[in-house]
């Protein structure tokens, strides 16, 4: 007889799915905090990309569009506040929003080689999302 409690034992494969979901949780937190930390403009204005300013721009260039609002517009940014006119606040967005798509897309290549790998705990998850972001 055996003193070994077999319950307590977790077979490998376990092992290895838990560090594949670990490893997954790690990439969506690093998406989500590189996706808020947002772009630099041309102009050298940050703008987050955290849900709050992306739902603030897109209603800037719905009411730039309509005509609700007149350029320019006040924008509050990590640094203070800026005017910024409608092609400024456009591009803004679309900054915002293309770089939250890349986030996505960096995600999900680094997805496929987390589901792939035999050794999900022996990856460096974020220099693999950092490389398919393109930096």
């Amino acid at each position: 007889m055996s003193n070994i409690d077999l319950s307590q034992v977790i077979p490998a494969s376990a092992r290895i799915e838990a560090a594949r979901s670990e490893a997954l949780a790690e990439l969506a937190r690093l998406r989500w905090a590189r996706g808020c930390e947002g772009v630099t403009l041309p102009s050298g204005v940050q703008i987050p990309g955290d849900e709050t300013t992306r739902l603030a721009l897109s209603g800037a260039v719905s009411a730039l569009q309509q005509g609700m609002l007149t350029a320019p517009v006040a924008w509050k940014t990590p640094a203070g506040f800026v005017e910024m006119t409608q092609p400024e606040v456009e591009a803004a967005a679309a900054a915002v929003v293309q770089f939250i798509q890349a986030c996505f897309v960096a995600e999900a290549v680094v997805v496929v080689q987390i589901e792939a790998s035999a050794d999900p705990a022996s990856l460096d998850v974020r220099a693999a999302f950092a490389e398919a972001l393109g930096g």
